[in-house]
């Protein structure tokens, strides 16, 4: 049985999206290696989360590789094929989860990185982890924190503070 060498119509998808990824990460690496470098900072400068971010991207698009290889039939989400019938609690939920990322962007310069994201955190995990208050809110507060002080003390990225003092 011979295999045809073009890809078939059910990888193309696939194929579109490890090709948009390869790109969004080699165009975000590109802007970010010509940020300028101060002279009286970090040699790195503004540039390791960005580059972190390009690095993130590029492990996507390898794993995809490594999906399409393996797989060999280019699966893609049943989502894609249209045979699934109208879910209107899936749509309000997406509705919903959409419209709490919104607000989160909306309020996040305002109200500042820490009690933000705790919030919008507690918000999403009291949806898909409901009936866990206390392990949601150490969840969130946990990683909150611990991103803060990744990007504010190891990164040295500037976030906004926010109604808190600090």
């Amino acid at each position: 049985m011979n295999v045809p060498s073009a890809p078939a119509p059910r990888r193309l998808p696939a194929i579109l999206m490890l090709l948009a990824t390869l790109a969004t990460a080699a165009a975000y690496l590109r802007a970010t290696l010509a940020l300028p470098h101060p002279e009286l900072a970090d040699p790195l400068g503004p540039q390791i989360f960005p580059i972190l971010v390009s690095g993130g991207l590029l492990l996507c698009a390898l794993l995809m590789v490594v999906d399409l290889w393996r797989t060999g039939d280019g699966r893609i989400p049943v989502l894609l094929e249209g045979n699934l019938p109208f879910d209107l609690h899936s749509t309000l939920m997406v509705a919903g989860i959409t419209t709490w990322t919104g607000l989160y962007f909306f309020v996040f310069e305002r109200v500042g990185f820490l009690l933000s994201t705790v919030v919008f955190l507690l918000g999403l995990m009291s949806v898909f982890n409901a009936g866990h208050r206390v392990t949601n809110l150490c969840t969130a507060a946990g990683f909150t924190i611990g991103a803060w002080l990744l990007f504010t003390r190891v990164l040295s990225v500037r976030l906004p503070q926010g109604i808190l003092p600090f």
